[in-house]
């Protein structure tokens, strides 16, 4: 009887185990199709793809910033935002997600400029190199480039 409950036991560890491997091979396999569809500017396709693996991982930090650019792509600009967010969030650390918000509100919300510096800011706290990137940017607009905060974000 006392083995009934080990092999019972090991039984549910082997079906989580099976559950979790399937649940990451269906998460690579929308992300590949995510990437795939976005590289080829098909955004109704990359949205759909990348849906899926925002809903199957929740917390993957550049799946949300790559549905937010699809998302501003397809001009569902308040949904996006709050993807590219939530990126940004995820990973505070990463220079990268806040770079993509700052450039998504430089883009989708000129008006904004304020909340773009303070992006990018924090991207520069979190690697200074991204300081040279911001300083050879030629998409950036004159708006931006000439504001007081900005140039001394680039000076610091």
């Amino acid at each position: 009887m006392k083995y009934l409950g080990i092999v019972f036991l090991l039984l549910l560890v082997f079906v989580r185990w099976i559950a979790v491997r399937r649940r990451g091979n269906r998460f690579v396999h929308w992300w590949e199709k995510g990437v795939a569809a976005y590289d080829a500017s098909n955004w109704v396709a990359a949205e759909a793809a990348l849906r899926e693996c925002v809903r199957l991982e929740p917390i993957a930090a550049p799946v949300r910033r790559m549905l937010g650019a699809t998302l501003a792509r397809r001009n569902k600009l308040a949904e996006a935002e709050k993807h590219l967010s939530a990126g940004a969030e995820l990973e505070p650390r990463n220079a990268g997600g806040h770079l993509d918000m700052g450039f998504f509100l430089v883009s989708y919300a000129p008006d904004r400029i304020e909340e773009a510096i303070a992006a990018f800011a924090r991207a520069v706290e979190c690697s200074p190199q991204t300081r040279a990137i911001l300083a050879a940017e030629t998409r950036l607009n004159p708006a931006l480039k000439d504001h007081p905060k900005f140039k001394a974000l680039l000076q610091q």
